[in-house]
């Protein structure tokens, strides 16, 4: 565990219930690559441990305390429910798509809900129209069967 960076969270969090600092104010600092002036930077020096100065020995030492801090953070940030920006956005773009997938299959479903109740190609429709067809069929088969066949002789045949 960090303590540094335990107490640097303690002492943020405190200023910012007394209305010293704003959370956009720490996203900016940490999307800028923890630059080492201004408010938070101290604080970031009084936390770590780090004193004031320019020497190269001091940016090391800078260098070696936001590459803790940065771990620390990606370590913690995920039980406080945070995510970084990148996988947010990626959630964000893959949630779009799912959604626009969704919506065009609700409109494939409603197509084919209505095709179904149409009355031209539902199914119950088309079974009846297959069986008048076949009555049809039946009727005209007969009607040749008469023409060739008179009824009189087909059932003296038959008799015979």
């Amino acid at each position: 565990m960090d303590g540094s960076f335990l107490k640097f969270w303690g002492e943020f969090l405190l200023q910012a219930a007394e209305g010293q600092r704003q959370v956009e104010e720490l996203t900016r600092w940490v999307q800028s690559g923890f630059p080492s002036s201004g408010d938070l930077a101290e604080l970031f020096k009084r936390c770590y441990g780090l004193s004031a100065g320019t020497s190269s020995a001091k940016e090391d030492h800078w260098q070696e305390a936001t590459a803790d801090f940065r771990e620390a953070l990606e370590a913690y940030a995920p039980l406080w429910g945070w995510v970084p920006l990148d996988r947010y956005d990626q959630l964000r773009v893959e949630n779009e798509q799912l959604k626009a997938q969704l919506s065009e299959q609700a409109r494939l479903v409603k197509r084919l809900e209505a095709l179904i109740e149409d009355e031209d190609m539902g199914h119950v429709t088309m079974v009846a129209r297959f069986q008048n067809l076949i009555e049809d069929q039946n009727r005209a088969f007969d009607k040749l069967m008469q023409k060739i066949v008179p009824p009189t002789k087909a059932s003296d045949e038959n008799q015979s």
